[in-house]
C-alpha cells in the first residue's frame, strides 16, 4: 500500500474509493452509431455501508440528499443487511463466501434518482487490496433494464492468472446473453467481456456478438482515487446530475436508433412460445452460460441467475 493511501485510511478510517473516467458505447451494426461522455463513480466497500455518508453532508444513508444510498436500489433488498445478501449469493453460485473486500462499483443517487445500468460486486479473497490491483475472485454483474426495471445477475468466477509484461491483470469471460436488456439488442447474441487490473486502474470492455459478428462494444476506463470529502465534492462540481445523465442518454441515443433505422425486439417474456428464445433466462438459477469447448477465449465460469 502507497503511502499515501495509508494516510489516507488513517485521516479518514475508509476503505472505499472515488472513480472517475470515462464510458464509450459504440454500435456497429446495423448501423454506425458512437458516444462517450466523462462519469465518476463511486467504489464502496460494504463493510462501510453504514459509515460511508459521514464524510459529507451532501451524502446520506437513506434519505433524500444530493447524494444519497438506498437498500433498496442493490442486491436482493428484502435481506437487509448487503454484505451478508452478496456474501449468500456467492457461496450459493460457487461454494466460497467471501473473507475480504467486497467492492460496489456504482453510481448513488443524485437528488433521490438513480439507475444504474450495471453494478458489480468485486469479490475479493481476505488480505487482497482493490487499490493495488488485486483482482476479485468472484465479480457479481447486477444488470437492470429499462423501461422494465428487471434484474438479472451474472456470476464470474475469475481465474487470477496473474499480469501481463503491460503490469495489467486481465480476466476474460464469454458466455450466452440471458436478460433483454435493450430492445435494440436481440436475445441470440453473446458476451465477450474483459476486466482488467493494475494499480488504482480499472477498465471494463464489453462486446456483444451476433454469429461471432461484433454489433457493439462498451467500455469503462477509471482511476481510483481516496474517497474523501474534498474528493466527493470536487466530482459533484464536475457531475452534479450524474444519474440523471445516464438515463436521459439512454432515452436520448434511443431515440437516434430510431431514427437511424434500428430495428425493435420483442421482449423474450412476450414471444410465442414456439420462438426459441422464449422467457430466455427469465427462470435462471444458477445456469452454467460459459461455453465448455476449446473456441471460447474466456478465462473463468459464468452462471446466470435472475434476481
Amino acid at each position: 500500500m502507497t503511502a499515501a493511501w495509508s494516510r489516507h485510511i488513517l485521516a479518514t478510517g475508509l476503505q472505499s474509493q472515488w472513480l472517475e473516467g470515462t464510458i464509450r458505447h459504440r454500435r456497429i451494426a446495423p448501423v454506425k452509431h458512437e458516444f462517450f461522455y466523462h462519469t465518476g463513480m463511486l467504489a464502496l466497500d460494504l463493510r462501510e455501508w453504514d459509515s460511508v455518508t459521514d464524510i459529507s453532508r451532501l451524502f446520506s444513508l437513506e434519505r433524500f440528499n444530493w447524494l444519497s444510498l438506498r437498500r433498496a436500489d442493490y442486491f436482493n433488498p428484502d435481506e437487509p443487511d448487503i454484505l451478508n445478501a452478496v456474501s449468500d449469493q456467492v457461496e450459493k453460485a460457487t461454494g466460497w463466501r467471501p473473507d475480504g473486500a467486497i467492492q460496489l462499483i456504482t453510481h448513488p443517487r443524485y437528488f433521490g434518482y438513480v439507475f444504474n445500468p450495471v453494478s458489480f460486486y468485486f469479490c475479493y479473497e481476505a488480505g487482497a487490496r482493490p487499490s493495488e490491483g488485486a483482482v476479485p475472485k468472484v465479480i457479481l454483474a447486477q444488470i437492470t433494464n429499462t423501461p422494465w426495471k428487471e434484474r438479472h445477475t451474472y456470476c464470474l468466477e475469475t481465474q487470477r492468472t496473474g499480469p501481463a509484461e503491460s503490469g495489467w491483470s486481465s480476466e476474460r469471460f464469454e458466455f450466452s446473453k440471458r436478460f433483454h436488456v435493450s430492445p435494440f439488442n436481440p436475445m441470440d447474441q453473446h458476451y465477450r467481456w474483459t476486466f482488467s487490473f493494475r494499480g488504482p486502474e480499472l477498465r471494463i470492455h464489453m462486446n456483444i456478438l451476433q454469429d461471432d459478428t461484433k454489433q457493439f462494444d462498451a467500455t469503462l476506463v477509471v482511476y481510483r482515487t481516496p474517497l474523501d470529502r474534498k474528493t466527493l465534492h470536487k466530482s459533484l462540481r464536475e457531475f452534479p446530475l450524474e444519474a440523471f445523465k445516464v438515463t436521459a442518454g439512454i432515452y436520448w441515443h434511443a431515440l437516434k436508433l430510431k431514427l437511424k433505422g434500428v430495428p425493435f425486439f420483442t421482449h423474450p417474456d412476450k414471444l410465442p412460445e414456439q420462438d426459441p428464445t422464449y422467457r430466455r433466462g427469465t427462470e435462471d438459477t444458477g445456469q452454467t452460460v460459459s461455453p465448455t469447448d476449446d473456441r471460447a477465449t474466456t478465462t473463468g465460469k459464468v452462471s446466470s441467475w435472475r434476481t
